[in-house]
């Protein structure tokens, strides 16, 4: 599913601008009644998707037009920040879009989602760690569709051929520096030195955010500066270079491939912590690969993971907001969730739905599942984006040695304060 993992790393590309007076006051308010809906027309702002997810959409559409008997035209982004708020600037917003969980802060500052009826969306069915990332004071304003979290892919066969039991895998971070480079060792004299490497891992900070938070790190300070370099966030963070230091733990990049999917997919890699998006992929254009899905390892006594998501949400400015709200419904109630997520590869937010799909029969799909509980929302106010670009251009100097970890992290938050200074 690559189309997510794409949008996952894009953030909030534009500095924070005024919004409130351009959206022209709230959406036109109705007691919410009306049922007729012949000869409406609903817009929803949507980015592109892989082929399941357009089916996925086109279908639960299709039926949707035929209940209300409104029209649906679908806006779709190609670059989705940028173009949605220079849609919202210009009073041309779409009446429903998709609102990913950590632009939502966003969203949420600059007034331009109207605040919706939680007693209309059965929100008590729902998974409460995601309703409460889409709401602002006690007031929801957005329906999450699905959700995604981070979990272990083990390659079996590259267990089965170094004869390194599964079993043997460590279940804390802190035990993987000293196991990868036996289980290295193992995996060179199978396949040959620099063929295949243990674990793979990725620069984003949207893959290492639960590291840094433990024990009350704070990544982004309260004012939206950041706040990389401080003690207890550097602590954390530099288990990621006990790890590279084993040379068992290598990028998708350092290996010639894209991403995860494609690095573990191609069988350079046994283990790798990706989103269950990455499941299908795996199936349908991987068959050959056989694997195995694991919850993450804990750290410093505690079990963690990544959460992502995305949620319907309701332009403030729309005419249509009965409408809006029908479909909001519609498109997140039990059965289309279930067929959404069956269709997509996604995981339900709703408990009822991930039943109904039989996600707690899929034994690696449940892993992912089950992560909700203790998973962190990729989410930390408006200049999100701005720290993780300045995180990704100096991690690597602390991974590879030429600067102390301290000292390439003050200088990514001496960037990130300064491009946020500048908007």
């Amino acid at each position: 599913m690559k189309m997510w993992k794409k949008f996952l790393n894009v953030g909030v590309a534009l500095g924070t601008v005024s919004l409130l007076t351009a959206c022209g006051g709230s959406s036109d308010s109705s007691d919410g009644d009306k049922t007729d809906f012949t000869g409406d027309t609903l817009t929803l702002g949507v980015w592109g998707g892989n082929e399941s997810e357009e089916k996925a959409l086109d279908q639960i559409i299709k039926d949707f037009e035929a209940e209300v008997g409104a029209k649906v035209e679908k806006k779709v982004y190609t670059d989705y920040n940028t173009q949605i708020q220079a849609d919202m600037a210009g009073k041309t917003a779409p009446d429903a879009f998709y609102v990913d969980i950590s632009m939502y802060p966003w969203f949420s500052q600059n007034g331009v989602l109207a605040e919706l009826d939680s007693d209309k969306f059965e929100i008590d069915k729902f998974y409460s760690t995601l309703t409460d990332g889409f709401t602002t004071d006690g007031k929801l304003y957005a329906v999450p569709k699905d959700m995604s979290t981070l979990s272990l892919y083990l390659n079996t066969e590259v267990f089965e051929k170094t004869e390194v039991s599964i079993e043997e895998i460590p279940t804390s971070y802190e035990e993987y520096v000293d196991w990868l480079p036996q289980f290295q060792e193992k995996i060179d004299k199978v396949y040959g030195k620099g063929k295949v490497f243990a674990m793979s891992y990725n620069l984003e900070m949207s893959r290492n955010y639960h590291l840094a938070i433990r024990d009350g790190g704070k990544p982004i300070n309260e004012d939206g500066t950041a706040n990389l370099a401080s003690d207890k966030v550097v602590d954390n963070l530099s288990i990621l270079k006990d790890l590279t230091d084993t040379k068992a733990v290598v990028t998708p990049k350092d290996i010639g491939t894209g991403w995860n999917g494609e690095a573990f997919g191609s069988g350079k890699i046994a283990i790798m912590d990706e989103g269950n998006w990455v499941y299908e992929t795996l199936k349908t254009e991987f068959p050959s690969i056989p694997f195995t899905v694991r919850k993450m390892p804990t750290y410093k006594g505690t079990e963690g993971s990544m959460m992502f998501s995305v949620g319907w949400g309701k332009y403030v400015g729309t005419k249509q907001s009965d409408l809006a709200d029908k479909w909001i419904q519609f498109a997140t109630n039990k059965e289309n969730m279930t067929a959404w997520s069956v269709g997509t590869g996604t995981l339900p937010s709703r408990e009822d739905a991930a039943e109904e799909a039989k996600i707690t029969e899929n034994e690696d799909l449940k892993v992912h599942l089950d992560a909700w509980d203790y998973a962190t929302i990729w989410q930390d106010g408006v200049t999100l984006d701005t720290v993780d670009k300045a995180y990704q251009n100096f991690l690597p100097k602390a991974l590879d040695g030429s600067e102390t970890f301290s000292e390439a992290m003050k200088q990514a938050d001496e960037q990130a304060n300064a491009d946020i200074q500048a908007n």
